[in-house]
């Protein structure tokens, strides 16, 4: 074990165990820090997928009524270098009665949503304004509601 730590502390320029130990701590905290954010940053996307797909296989059992498409639109916002590209479909529904109104359009979107400038042209030609629409709710939550499970 001497013999290692002798070669260890002769790589580092001879400076003795200490030098080794604080090369060892400074390695380990530079890698904590590059690694830390990437890996957070997937767990955020994974942990916030896991939810979206539990709202949409939960969306396979909600009910179904009648709406009507009251705006559809595609928005573009330009933020620096990059554009986003949105499509909107606003609607309103009844359930037992009662009057709802709603934007989501895929089941689990207000949580995570990702898509394509193609896909959002190609939703809204789905849903024109004035369009009557099959609308997806939560039973248990009737607010809650979507265009597509």
């Amino acid at each position: 074990m001497e013999d290692f730590w002798l070669w260890f502390s002769l790589l580092l320029g001879g400076g003795g165990v200490i030098a080794v130990i604080v090369a060892i701590v400074t390695t380990i905290v530079a890698l904590l820090c590059t690694i830390l954010p990437f890996a957070l940053i997937g767990w955020f996307i994974w942990d916030r997928a896991k939810k979206r797909d539990a709202v949409r296989q939960s969306a396979l059992t909600w009910k179904t009524t009648t709406g009507r498409v009251l705006k559809s639109r595609v928005e573009v916002s330009s933020g620096g270098s990059s554009t986003s590209v949105t499509p909107r479909v606003h609607y309103a529904y009844d359930v037992n009665g009662q009057a709802y109104q709603s934007d989501q359009i895929q089941a689990g979107d207000k949580i995570m949503a990702i898509g394509t400038s193609q896909n959002a042209y190609a939703m809204i030609d789905r849903y024109p304004e004035g369009a009557i629409v099959t609308v997806y709710y939560n039973p248990a939550n009737p607010q809650e509601a979507a265009l597509e499970r």
